[in-house]
């Protein structure tokens, strides 16, 4: 799911930068870029949101496969230890 949604964070953006400029290059030039690209930056804030998201989340699985791991290790830890006499 991670990946999913820094990918969809990724295509929004250049979707939406790609037809701003798509839509102004032709007709108006360099300079109406400016402004269409400032038009744009809604969408390319909500890619950036996306892209994020998918950043947290790939980072909460390794944390949780961390703490799992770090489980494990305490608990053959604890299971090797010799009973008290």
């Amino acid at each position: 799911m991670d990946t999913l949604l820094k990918v969809a964070g990724a295509l929004v953006i250049l979707i939406s930068a790609g037809a701003a400029v798509a839509v102004t290059m032709p007709s108006f030039g360099a300079p109406a870029v400016m402004l269409a690209l400032q038009g744009a930056l809604p969408a390319i804030g909500i890619g950036i949101a996306l892209a994020a998201f998918g950043s947290m989340l790939g980072q909460l699985k390794r944390i949780r496969l961390a703490a799992e791991r770090q489980a494990d290790l305490f608990q053959s830890i604890l299971d090797r230890r010799q009973p008290a006499k």
